[in-house]
């Protein structure tokens, strides 16, 4: 069984839990999806249910939209979360996922500690000079710049859910496939959500410090998801 079935399971177990009963009947997934919309205000169709808790055959991996809404369903914030959550896996399992766990606790601790961080790089940087500039995001951008971190950091989680131990170079591959396909997306949105803060904002700012910071973005957004293949 893979990380990600595993994680699958076990989200289907605390749902069992929260609902407070079992599912193994099309009403069953009907009742469900009617207290998973009161809970969290998402509709979730009755097929995805089914598919999921009555259809064990199935190959069909459950849509991000599902996973994350009985996510929240249970009290996470989402399936990023809820795959790094501590001792979401049953005790027997554990000893299958360290390097998931340890991964999914530098992940929530980046996020906490994201100022800190940018500190350190600044006093590192102080003393290395880069083509004469210190490659720190402006001040007045540090928002977007935790934005687009978070939004990394939870795509992240998505993809070590899909670590299997006795794989890792097929999974170091999807690591690289999806680092080239989003490094498109960023070249491509980075800078265009500076421009558009900066204006809603009321910031001026020349196309020099915009460029320099979208690059300084994406830059650590990709070293992030690097940091998640394994050696």
């Amino acid at each position: 069984m893979t990380t990600q079935e595993q994680y699958i399971r076990r989200l289907k177990q605390v749902v069992t839990t929260k609902f407070g009963r079992t599912i193994s009947t099309s009403d069953d997934c009907i009742a469900l999806a009617n207290a998973v919309a009161e809970s969290v205000g998402v509709v979730v169709d009755n097929e995805s249910l089914e598919q999921l808790f009555l259809d064990e055959q199935s190959h069909v991996a459950p849509r991000p939209v599902v996973l994350t809404t009985l996510s929240r369903y249970v009290g996470f914030t989402g399936w990023g979360e809820f795959c790094t959550a501590r001792d979401i896996t049953p005790a027997e399992e554990r000893y299958k996922l360290p390097i998931v766990r340890r991964w999914g606790a530098i992940a929530l601790s980046a996020l906490a500690l994201i100022a800190v961080i940018v500190t350190i790089f600044s006093l590192v940087g102080s003393g290395d000079d880069v083509e004469g500039e210190v490659l720190i995001v402006d001040n007045r951008f540090r928002n977007l710049e935790s934005q687009w971190v978070a939004r990394t950091l939870e795509r992240c989680n998505t993809l070590r859910a899909y670590y299997n131990e006795n794989e890792p170079e097929r999974y170091n591959r999807r690591v690289d496939s999806f680092i080239s396909k989003y490094r498109d997306q960023l070249e491509k949105s980075v800078k265009s959500d500076i421009e558009n803060y900066a204006l809603h904002n009321k910031i001026t700012v020349d196309n020099a410090t915009i460029d320099q910071t979208a690059e300084i973005i994406i830059e650590k957004c990709l070293a992030l998801c690097e940091d998640i293949k394994i050696e």
